[in-house]
């Protein structure tokens, strides 16, 4: 599974990761009555946040080819936790009954953060795959 994955030409995971990050700002912005409302237990949104940061920062990882460069992770969580700042920022600013929380960008960083430590293993399954 993990071969074919590497498989896929950069044009599409361009256009993967694009349409990604398109999604996340999407369910960002949109306003609060707008939001699927999900109360499974307290705090079930900064799960979704830390989700959905996890996703985008093992997609940008591997559009990106970071396991030829491992720097580029941290540029990519970098950029990953300033999109997900960037979003709360929007949410204040747009008066749609959305607010800034530190909170959610504790979650959006969190996620990203864990997305790294995935995405670094996984160019070691991928060579113990290749051996056996």
């Amino acid at each position: 599974m993990i071969k074919f994955l590497f498989s896929f030409p950069q044009w599409l995971r361009v256009i993967l990761g694009l349409l990604y990050l398109a999604i996340i700002a999407k369910l960002s912005l949109m306003p609060a009555d707008e939001v699927p409302q999900i109360d499974l237990f307290a705090g079930i949104d900064k799960v979704v946040h830390g989700c959905m940061y996890f996703g985008l920062t093992v997609l940008a990882c591997w559009t990106f080819h970071a396991e030829e460069k491992r720097i580029r992770i941290i540029y990519i969580v970098l950029f990953s936790a300033a999109f997900g700042l960037m979003m709360e920022f929007s949410q204040l600013e747009m008066n749609a009954g959305r607010a800034f929380e530190w909170t959610d960008e504790l979650a959006n960083a969190t996620g990203a953060l864990l997305g790294a430590v995935v995405y670094a293993w996984i160019p070691g399954i991928y060579r113990k795959g290749l051996r056996d």
